[in-house]
């Protein structure tokens, strides 16, 4: 079969496309864009969210007032001080500084008796970043190994996000306050100066309307190609939906396949058949991705590093008249090592 490939281009992919898109072992890759929380104040809203904390390590860098156990003061500080460059737009070229980005400084004018004119003074306005932080705006590309039947991400921003308040309808928005770029590096977690690490469920991804920006023909569905390698290659393993059990012979067969019992009855004979007739899935029905990723803030060189940890692919159950009842995650598949 000729093989070919289709390029996308567009303004906010192409600082992704110059490097690893160039591999031919990618045959799918889609940008994505979700906002995400990452930060949450209580444990039952921590559970509910599906985050898990890794590491939470309170050291001197990072005990300041302003700086909490959250990922939001661990930014904040870094922007604040300059150690963390940080861009007015989603392609991180032009850069900002945090004051400009967000103003938390209060001008005041002091009237002095020998001075009448006055003298302007600054006044830093107390910021607790935790409060300003709703949510995470995070822009990734998502992309499929033909070889290894796996898939990777590489980040290309981040943005905090914060409330804005619609002046007409008074309907709230979420509002970048400034992008930067974290590392895609898998961390140490024991290493000292890991003080923040957190493993993230993002939401259903679904594979359809994605902005595509390279598809090699025979892969615009790269879920067909999973579910075949699922079904007929045993040396690549899959996992539960969990994640943490590697899936069986037996396992992997009944999620892509069905068993139907069929009775017959011979009117002559009067007597009764039973027949087990198997069907296959549509591989079509896989049309939804959960990521699973583990962020990691390192304290000494001031950056978040993003790895992705694997993928849970879910299923759409369909009724009898072909709508959709609910969706099921079927299985897990690990992504490699960066």
């Amino acid at each position: 079969m000729r093989l070919f490939t289709i390029f996308l281009l567009c303004g906010s992919a192409l600082h992704a496309q110059s490097g690893f898109l160039k591999n031919t072992d990618i045959v799918w890759a889609a940008e994505i864009e979700q906002d995400l929380i990452v930060d949450v104040a209580s444990l039952e809203a921590a559970q509910d969210t599906g985050n898990v904390m890794l590491k939470l390590l309170r050291n001197a860098p990072n005990e300041s007032a302003l700086s909490s156990p959250y990922l939001a003061g661990l930014v904040w500080e870094a922007a604040k001080n300059k150690h963390l460059p940080i861009f007015k737009d989603p392609l991180c070229r032009k850069p900002i500084l945090l004051q400009e980005a967000y103003p938390y400084f209060d001008t005041v004018v002091v009237v002095y008796p020998q001075m009448p004119e006055g003298r302007v003074e600054f006044k830093e306005t107390p910021v607790r970043p935790f409060q300003v932080i709703k949510a995470w705006r995070l822009r990734q590309i998502l992309v499929y190994h033909r070889k290894k039947s796996q898939w990777s991400t590489t980040i290309e921003a981040i943005a905090p996000l914060m409330a804005v308040k619609n002046e007409r309808d008074g309907s709230i928005s979420l509002r970048p306050i400034f992008w930067f770029r974290p590392d895609n590096k898998r961390q140490k977690l024991h290493s000292k100066n890991i003080v923040w690490a957190k493993r993230i469920n993002e939401p259903p991804l679904l594979l359809d309307g994605l902005k595509m920006v390279k598809v090699s023909d025979g892969f615009q569905r790269p879920m067909e190609h999973q579910v075949e390698v699922l079904r007929h290659d045993f040396k690549v393993p899959f996992c539960t939906p969990e994640g943490q059990q590697v899936m069986r012979s037996e396992q992997r067969l009944q999620t892509v396949s069905w068993a139907d019992t069929i009775v017959t009855f011979d009117v002559m004979s009067e007597e009764g058949r039973v027949a087990v007739v198997h069907n296959d899935i549509d591989p079509s029905l896989f049309r939804k991705l959960q990521l699973r990723q583990s962020w990691y803030w390192d304290i000494r060189r001031h950056r978040l590093s993003v790895c992705l940890d694997g993928v849970v692919v879910i299923m759409e159950i369909l009724d009898r008249q072909g709508r959709i009842r609910y969706s099921s995650p079927q299985f897990y598949r690990r992504a490699s090592d960066k």
